[in-house]
């Protein structure tokens, strides 16, 4: 007789019917639905197998012991795989141990260079490693594995001479276990391969390298340029304490201002006065210049007079330029080309602008140290600024790398 329920009933896992009285409890059921027929005696009289489904996950994400990557592998194999990533093997003991024999740990051929990340060949990056079961045959494949541990477990007669010794043995080696021709003939042409491959790296190294001169020498000369701007503004400050209220590129009075001095205060070895020469040698400076003034264009005077009454009227801005300029020269220099000296001038600007600040500030009259100490920092500033500028080497940020020998050559 056929069984069909219409009204099927789910039993699911932690119901309050006991798995010991289902066969009980299903034959109640099918009585009261269909009522007694023959053969339901079987389950009453038989263990009834019910098969209650769980639901088990079909895949599962597992973690890599080596490189830490996430994978998706099927249920069964969580404690059993091989991760894409590094291709390393996930299985594990309790004891820590594999839980089966990995051969590669042991046999040098079935191993090979692994990366993580997707690689592709490039012709100019040479090969970093090659087995040498690819290149020598058994024989000189075992002459190597001898000569390496009769290499390891050298011990030398005396210890001072252990240097020569282990030469003098190493050659012995190298003549007992001689490779054959085959292998001869192909790790010259392996070495060959690899010299032209580094060639080619050498060669693009150079250009990247010749590149990044030509950036350098281009920051270098805007550097310099800064440098030398900064001393123009602090000569150009010194000039103004000299000249006073003068104007050196007037044609009507292009001399400086006249300093007062007596005869007595300025006097030769024998005690007589200079004071005559003092004055034919400024007549002569003042004359010399004039004549200067008029060999240069009209109008190139008027701009450098117009430029020094402005620059007379604003010298807290030119201060302003001098330190600007000093610690933007130090900005493109970099960390690598920073020196003490810009450093120093940078702080003698600084101190330049802050008495400048502090006379033009002052509400009562500018005291006679004020107007020293401004003229010595000033002069102090553009010697150090002109040292500055001068000093400036082409090779300060390029400095290549000379390896060390840690022997000296014999």
């Amino acid at each position: 007789m056929h069984l069909s329920l219409k009204n099927p009933i789910i039993i699911k896992a932690g119901s309050a019917v006991a798995v010991s009285s289902l066969p009980r409890f299903l034959n109640t059921i099918i009585h009261s639905f269909y009522g007694p027929f023959p053969g339901s005696c079987i389950l009453s009289r038989y263990p009834t197998v019910l098969f209650v489904s769980m639901n088990k996950p079909t895949h599962v994400t597992v973690n890599c012991w080596f490189c830490n990557q996430d994978t998706v592998v099927p249920y069964g194999n969580r404690n059993c795989w091989d991760c894409p990533n590094c291709e390393q093997y996930n299985g594990f003991q309790e004891n820590g141990d594999y839980n089966k024999p990995i051969p590669a740990q042991y046999m040098e051929h079935l191993n090979h260079v692994v990366s993580g990340a997707t690689t592709f060949c490039d012709p100019t990056k040479p090969q970093q490693w090659v087995s040498s079961q690819i290149l020598l045959c058994k024989k000189c494949n075992n002459h190597q594995t001898t000569k390496i541990k009769q290499l390891a477990s050298f011990s030398p007669r005396e210890e001072g001479k252990y240097d020569e010794e282990i030469e003098v043995y190493k050659h012995h080696l190298e003549q007992t276990y001689k490779l054959c021709r085959p292998c001869q003939a192909a790790v010259e042409y392996y070495i060959k391969h690899q010299n032209r491959q580094l060639r080619a790296l050498l060669l693009s190294h150079h250009f990247k390298r010749r590149e990044t001169d030509k950036a350098y020498a281009q920051v270098c000369s805007q550097v310099i340029f800064l440098r030398f701007l900064a001393f123009l503004s602090c000569a150009f400050l010194v000039l103004l304490a000299l000249y006073g209220s003068g104007d050196p590129f007037s044609l009507n009075a292009a001399v400086p201002a006249p300093v007062s001095s007596s005869p007595a205060s300025v006097q030769n070895r024998t005690g007589t006065s200079s004071h005559a020469d003092l004055g034919n040698g400024t007549s002569m400076t003042v004359a010399g210049w004039q004549e200067l003034l008029h060999m240069l264009p009209e109008q190139m005077v008027e701009n450098l007079s117009a430029a020094w009454d402005y620059g007379k009227n604003h010298q807290m801005a030119v201060a302003v330029l001098g330190l600007f300029t000093c610690l933007l020269a130090m900005f493109l220099a970099g960390r690598i080309r920073l020196r003490r000296i810009d450093a120093f001038a940078s702080v003698l600007w600084f101190i330049v602008m802050s008495l400048h600040l502090a006379e033009r500030y002052l509400k009562m009259e500018t005291p006679s140290w004020l107007d020293t100490a401004k003229f010595g920092t000033t002069s102090l500033c553009c010697l150090v600024g002109f040292t500055a500028a001068v000093a400036t080497r082409k090779s300060t940020g390029q400095r290549r790398y000379r390896p060390r020998r840690s022997e000296p050559e014999q």
